[in-house]
């Protein structure tokens, strides 16, 4: 009994001493990794994408995982799980974007984005804006749907009770090319479109910093309180990908300290859910902000003005984009 005692506790003495060296080689290993990494990769916390190159090996530093901020604020957690991704703000004064493309067979993270500022409600400059039913101009995404698709959507109705009325039909105005430019709708339709699948109880994938989180393969629209970023920011809109086709997207309306109008006389200061609504739907199938005063008219100008409902319904260059994404069903 005495001598099984002695050699349990040798045993144990070799196993703690063993896990001590296994320890001290891990925490070895870090160190020297750490001492080789390029300074800007500082290990923990947000990173922000003005002190990185735009592309990063990620021998050298794995962003996967990690949270990167691009222009005014906005920032989106690198993916673990092979997609890619683009993020967007919608502003009272401008817009920004931040695309992060993760590339495991090349083994890098591209990451680019822009910011516009503009000032509030609609650009203005010497320039007078196009006629929205003769500006032709569209950018368009990375990524889009195969066409074809009708993106499955749930509905996330946030905390403080507001309408989802217009989120509904800001998705529906995108996708069946709603327009003021006669006729109501220009045809024909792009060959996309969209499903409203109920509401849900888990919010869209964007934290109250206006940050893309991690997708959960669940296309979720709705309010969100996102106490954490800029009092100025109306919406954010994250979309997925993976080469160029779409998988998934999140799209969030800003529920607190914005005033906004769903019907009947606008108050001053408010602004349209429809209209936002339908401009974030423009992400979500695949178009990019177009800047420039000369096209303050489109749906997808990088700001919108309080009480202003135009943005509602798509001009010329809007419908070009999504035709040129998808053609005509």
């Amino acid at each position: 009994m005495h001598e099984f005692s002695r050699m349990s506790r040798t045993a144990a003495v070799a196993a703690v001493t063993a896990a001590l060296a296994s320890t001290m080689t891990a925490a070895a290993g870090t160190a020297l990794a750490a001492e080789h990494s390029p300074a800007w990769c500082k290990p923990g916390g947000i990173l922000s994408a003005r002190a990185l190159p735009q592309r990063i090996k990620i021998a050298d530093c794995d962003l996967r995982g990690r949270t990167v901020r691009g222009a005014n604020g906005l920032a989106a957690t690198v993916p673990t799980d092979g997609t890619s991704l683009v993020a967007h703000s919608l502003r009272t004064n401008g817009a920004t974007d931040l695309r992060i493309e993760v590339d495991d067979r090349a083994g890098e993270v591209i990451i680019t984005g822009r910011g516009e500022r503009v000032p509030e409600a609609r650009p203005r400059g010497s320039r007078a804006p196009v006629n929205p039913c003769a500006d032709g101009a569209h950018r368009l995404q990375p990524s889009t749907w195969l066409r074809g698709t009708k993106v499955q959507w749930h509905y996330y109705p946030g905390t403080r009770g507001l309408p989802g009325t217009g989120i509904n039909k800001g998705v529906s105005n995108m996708a069946d090319a709603r327009t003021d430019c006669g006729g109501g709708r220009f045809t024909p339709p792009p060959d996309i479109g969209e499903y409203y699948a109920g509401r849900t109880g888990n919010a869209p994938n964007i934290t109250g910093r206006a940050t893309c989180g991690t997708r959960d393969k669940s296309n979720t629209f709705g309010w969100l309180r996102m106490s954490g970023t800029a009092n100025n920011v109306l919406a954010a809109t994250c979309i997925w990908y993976v080469g160029k086709t779409t998988i998934e997207t999140d799209m969030a309306l800003q529920e607190q300290g914005t005033k906004w109008w769903s019907g009947g006389k606008c108050r001053p200061g408010s602004y349209s859910v429809e209209a936002v609504a339908t401009h974030e739907a423009g992400h979500v199938f695949g178009l990019a902000h177009v800047p420039g005063a000369a096209h303050a008219g489109l749906t997808m100008a990088p700001s919108i003005g309080s009480c202003d409902n135009g943005p509602a319904t798509l001009a010329k260059g809007d419908y070009a984009g999504l035709i040129a994404l998808y053609g005509g069903r």
